[in-house]
Formats: C-alpha cells, structure tokens, sequence
C-alpha cells in the first residue's frame, strides 16, 4: 500500500502546522480537520490513504473517530496521538490500540517517528506499533486485564515504572 494522502485531525493549531511541516515536503497530500465529526465529513467527500488523529478533542474525540473508521471506513490506517492530560498519553494511546489503531504516537510527534510509522503501515512491516516500535518489541505485564500495559522486552516493570 503506498500512502500519498493523508488527513491530520487535531483541535491544535500548531500542532496540525507542524504535522504540516512535516508531511508536505515528504510529497504527501495533507489534509486537515479540527475533530472527528469534521473529519468523517471530509472522509465522505475525499478519499484519503491514512488518517493521524489526536485523542482528546471536543464534539467528537480520537477514540470515537477510531470506532467509526473502524465500522465505516475500516480499509485506511490510523496513527493515534496524545499528549495526555489527565490520565496520560500513553493510557490514551493503549485505549487507541484496543480500538484498532495500526500505529499510536506521543506528542511531540519526530519527524522520525513518523515516517518510520507511515513507512512500515506502507510496507506492511509495522502490524502493530507502539510510538513508531513494532509491538512485537514488546511485553505485556500486569495483574488482570485492566492493569496489564506494554513495556520494551527486556525491561523490567514494577507498577507503572520501566526501567
């Protein structure tokens, strides 16, 4: 699958100028809505081959524009972002990936970060990521379905520390 055109959403001004700044030169077509109720009105009227969402927004978030890709729009990637806010960006983040998110990244989004994660939704290599790492790199540990998260293999987890 190669990816040329992409619809960034997020309710952030700066963050939707920098996704531009850094998707533009890369040759993709960007396209940008500020929810998810704008962004599924722009999916009806354009095609796109991904979509990048932000989690926290307001009318409709990230993980309801996730369900509704999923149900209605289920053959274009997503990439989920966050940079948290109450609970954190990485509980966010995990709550995308139950959902169906091919890739999940946090604020602030790399420029390295994100064209190995466009890179390997493109090649088919990154079947499921954690901030632009295969999750096979990765472990679940915790006590019960409701605390498990995922650290690096290889690390230790006491609680919610990694080292």
């Amino acid at each position: 699958m190669k990816i040329r055109s992409i619809l960034v959403v997020d309710d952030d001004r700066t963050t939707l100028s920098a996704m531009n700044q850094m998707l533009r030169p890369l040759g993709y077509v960007v396209t940008f809505a500020v929810d998810g109720r704008d962004a599924i009105d722009s999916l009806n009227r354009e095609s796109v081959d991904l979509v990048i969402t932000d989690i926290l927004m307001s009318d409709m978030d990230g993980f309801e524009l996730i369900a509704a890709l999923r149900k209605n729009f289920p053959d274009i990637p997503v990439v989920a972002i966050s940079g948290g806010a109450n609970l954190g960006a990485d509980t966010y983040l995990m709550i995308a990936k139950g959902l169906g998110s091919a890739g999940v990244l946090r604020k602030p989004v790399t420029r390295e970060e994100l064209v190995l994660t466009i890179n390997g939704i493109e090649t088919g290599s990154l079947r499921a990521s954690w901030h632009g790492k295969p999750m096979a790199d990765w472990k679940v540990v915790g006590r019960g379905s409701s605390h498990q998260e995922a650290y690096p293999a290889g690390n230790r987890a006491i609680g919610s520390i990694v080292f």
